[in-house]
């Protein structure tokens, strides 16, 4: 009789997807003081032993996983960019998607790393980081669309992308509480009141013209 196909070997990379994904599930639903690493690797199909060989304990594993969500975030951006998307389209697009159920699959992960980051100084370090590069990346893009003369010169780029970064979290831990995000239509064309008061040329309400 012909012996039994052996299972593929899974490189290093596909057995810490599994152990991030498997993470991400257990902190999602268990809370990431709640989750041991004995869940995780159960979940996974994998022996304790594979986490501490990819990951140095617990902490490091949910800094990963916030990594994983945000630079997943960042990627999306690029291809929105490479598909010729102009740069302030890509910005009302991110503030636009916050209504979307979709998006915020990963919102009790986000909340559970911003309360450990107060416990853990690594993990405390590892989100600030991950959320300092978002932010970089959201004004790198306001700089763009200033470039191309689809946002004002006067907008402040730092303060626009931390603008842009406090109402993703804010609405991340909504989600995380159970508070239904608004009616699509409504906040859409909300956004785009927005932008629009962003473009060159716009007079802001209240300030004189020169004349």
């Amino acid at each position: 009789m012909p012996e039994p196909a052996s299972a593929p070997v899974q490189s290093g990379a596909q057995i810490r997807d599994r152990l991030i994904d498997a993470a991400v599930q257990e902190f999602g639903e268990q809370g990431y003081d709640r989750t041991r690493v004995q869940d995780i690797a159960r979940r996974a199909g994998l022996s304790t032993g594979a986490i501490y060989g990819n990951f140095r304990n617990k902490a490091d594993l949910l800094a990963e996983a916030v990594d994983r969500g945000l630079n997943a975030a960042s990627r999306r951006l690029g291809r929105a960019l490479n598909r010729g998307t102009a740069p302030a389209d890509v910005l009302e697009m991110i503030t636009a998607d916050l209504c979307d159920a979709r998006q915020r699959a990963w919102a009790p992960l986000l909340s559970e790393a911003l309360a450990a980051a107060r416990r853990d100084p690594e993990v405390g370090r590892r989100v600030h980081a991950a959320l300092r590069a978002a932010e970089t990346q959201l004004a790198e893009l306001v700089a763009l669309a200033q470039r191309e003369g689809a946002l004002s010169a006067e907008v402040d780029a730092a303060a626009l992308a931390r603008l842009l970064l406090y109402m993703s979290v804010g609405a991340d831990v909504l989600a995380t509480l159970g508070v239904d995000g608004p009616a699509t239509g409504p906040w859409r064309s909300l956004i785009r009141l927005l932008f629009a008061g962003l473009t060159p040329g716009h007079r802001t309400p209240g300030r004189r013209t020169p004349g």
